[in-house]
């Protein structure tokens, strides 16, 4: 009990001389306000914005190329093309597709051919190319 007295003390004039500067600066200073807010406008969010405008349909007959911010992170080509498994980076996680499969919600890997895999984002087609070929390194061709 001896041992724990000083302690004691010790955090009570702690206590006391903080308590006491808060006051000093507090009549020093006067107190402290909150800032006040400016007054802004309030911005409108626009979320819907690309849901209510239409693309205009390509001239060349070719499908547009896609919005969706998908990234290639690797895949095995086969043949029948339709069989091709890819697997693509969106919205940070990383997916497994073959051909019909839903990416996300209204997101649908619609269709895959020679120019690489289009999709049916909520009724609209949009195609994602294929990757170019990466050089080999380290290895050597052979005939």
């Amino acid at each position: 009990m001896n041992d724990v007295r000083p302690l004691i003390t010790v955090g009570l004039v702690t206590l006391a001389a903080w308590l006491a500067a808060q006051c000093l600066l507090t009549l020093w200073h006067g107190p402290a306000l909150a800032p006040l807010p400016l007054a802004q406008a309030p911005q409108s969010l626009d979320l819907l914005s690309a849901h209510w405008q239409r693309s205009p349909p390509p001239a060349t007959g070719q499908i547009p190329l896609t919005r969706l911010e998908l990234t290639w992170v690797g895949g095995m080509r086969a043949e029948p093309l339709a069989a091709t498994v890819v697997v693509l980076s969106y919205q940070q996680r990383q997916q497994t597709l073959t051909q019909g499969q839903r990416l996300a919600p209204g997101i649908v890997l619609q269709r895959i051919d020679e120019q690489g895999l289009i999709f049916d984002n909520n009724g609209r087609l949009e195609r994602l190319p294929w990757p170019a070929d990466r050089p080999l390194q380290g290895l050597k061709h052979h005939g």
